[in-house]
């Protein structure tokens, strides 16, 4: 969690977003908890919105909720667990393309976490040329994926057509 919040706290105060690519199952659940405890502890700024965008994260996010007095090293109550009030789960394509419209301040999570479909390469298309975004990789990248080819160093990206510049300070945190 100190790493989280060394990575989160540095991305933030560079001006930008961080963006998270993250796998819908357990691990953004496990992110939404520890920035939520972060948030509740004071450690990265109250100011921080935190989007989660992915249709199947919101989906089993809504399962940990709904079980979340079994859950083993929960740190915060389980009536609190996801539910701070800086927390906006998307639900459908307008709330995520809206999203795109923050230009800094926030940390967005998204799916998929090697970033090969899904919603997190719209949000890479928006933030990764941008010098004072953070993209952070939280999970393994497989050789080959647009994940690996963008935590590998690459000058350039090509998402959706467009060839992209790659600006964005980019990081990587161990399991």
């Amino acid at each position: 969690r100190a790493a989280l919040e060394r990575e989160l706290v540095e991305g933030l105060n560079r001006g930008g977003n961080v963006v998270i690519p993250s796998f819908a199952v357990e691990r953004s659940q496990e992110l939404l908890h520890d920035i939520g405890v972060l948030l509740a502890e004071g450690r990265i700024p109250d100011t921080t919105q935190v989007f989660l965008d992915s249709p199947l994260a919101s989906r089993v996010t809504k399962v940990f909720i709904r079980h979340a007095d079994t859950l083993d090293d929960v740190a915060l109550d389980e009536a609190a667990l996801f539910r701070h009030p800086n927390f906006h789960i998307t639900e459908d394509v307008e709330e995520s393309k809206a999203i795109n419209r923050i230009k800094g301040g926030a940390i967005i999570i998204s799916a998929s976490g090697m970033c090969e479909a899904g919603r997190i390469r719209h949000h890479l298309k928006n933030n990764i040329w941008r010098r004072e975004a953070t993209v952070l990789f939280v999970g393994y990248q497989a050789p080959g994926t647009l994940g690996k080819i963008i935590l590998d160093g690459t000058d350039e990206v090509r998402i959706h057509g467009r060839d992209i510049k790659v600006r964005a300070t980019i990081r990587q945190l161990g399991n």
